[in-house]
């Protein structure tokens, strides 16, 4: 009976294993998983071989929950035009392009970024920096969003570290180096 149990979970074991049940890689601490993730839509239909141009901001999420996953909204200027489309990731996997309507009279050179120029490969160094800041924050913790955002002076990320008492605000160069860490 005793043989029978431990090859029934070790049976059991080896499906969870095989088939994901161990824990999801996080884009915000895993080395290189948001660099596998952001090559992904770099190499979808239409975008492959292409410089990319980044439309506005890009918000990065790893929710705490149980089972859910890294979600990214992005919105890339389509190639050879000046249209743009909506690109999602989640349930690990890339959704789009959608067509999205533009309005105002501004200049789109003015309102994008090149992909190229944001190193994603340092967002794991940039969580490190904010883990070792939310342990002198009385129950200090990452925030789950990092957004990268167009200011007037180009983009820059944006980060937080919250606790029971305060919040802080950190700001981050497209290269991950810690530009801004202040008290809100």
């Amino acid at each position: 009976m005793k043989k029978l149990l431990v090859l029934v979970m070790a049976l059991v074991m080896l499906v969870a294993v095989g088939c994901g049940g161990g824990s999801s890689k996080n884009m915000f601490k895993d080395e290189g998983e948001l660099v596998r993730i952001m090559d992904e839509l770099k190499n979808k239909d239409g975008l492959k071989g292409h410089d990319l141009m980044v439309f506005q901001d890009i918000p990065l999420t790893h929710p705490e929950q149980e089972g859910a996953g890294d979600m990214i909204e992005i919105y890339i200027v389509k190639p050879g035009t000046e249209d743009v489309d909506h690109y999602a990731y989640s349930n690990g996997k890339w959704q789009g392009p959608d067509p999205v309507q533009l309005s105002g009279d501004g200049r789109m050179e003015d309102n994008v970024t090149p992909m190229n120029s944001i190193n994603f490969a340092k967002v794991p160094d940039m969580y490190k920096q904010l883990e070792a800041k939310a342990k002198d924050v009385e129950g200090g913790k990452v925030e789950d969003m990092l957004v990268y955002i167009l200011g007037p002076d180009g983009m820059y990320a944006s980060w937080g570290v919250e606790g029971t008492r305060e919040k802080y605000n950190a700001e981050f160069d497209l290269n991950g180096n810690l530009t801004i860490y202040e008290k809100e």
